[in-house]
């Protein structure tokens, strides 16, 4: 995929993304379009621990999402994102208690 320029981007574009025909569909309910697998520097598909391929998702807003295809009867897309995870759902890191200072020193 070609690099992507944000000095020509539309400033109200939010984000873009691929989606390809799912190759192992096997379910009615399984999704007809999906995001590519990632591909490391050379070309190589990232495995999971599972030895499954990620998939290529995107952020909006610093949020990760995920997004799938579905064809319908009428032959319309209908395309679902899904929030995967993001930077903000972690827990805040806890503060270390405050250093003494000259005031709690007299005691």
């Amino acid at each position: 995929m070609a690099q992507f320029d944000k000095s020509k981007a539309n400033p109200d574009l939010i984000g873009n993304f691929v989606l390809i025909r799912n190759k192992t569909k096997t379910e009615a309910k399984h999704p007809d379009l999906v995001h590519p697998d990632s591909k490391d520097e050379n070309g190589n598909p990232k495995l999971n621990k599972a030895g499954k391929p990620f998939k290529q998702n995107f952020t909006v807003n610093g949020i990760w999402c995920e997004a799938s295809g579905y064809i319908q009867e009428d032959k319309s897309i209908k395309i679902r994102i899904l929030k995967t995870s993001d930077k903000r759902s972690a827990a805040p890191p806890k503060q270390a208690a405050p250093m003494a200072d000259a005031w709690d020193q007299q005691f």
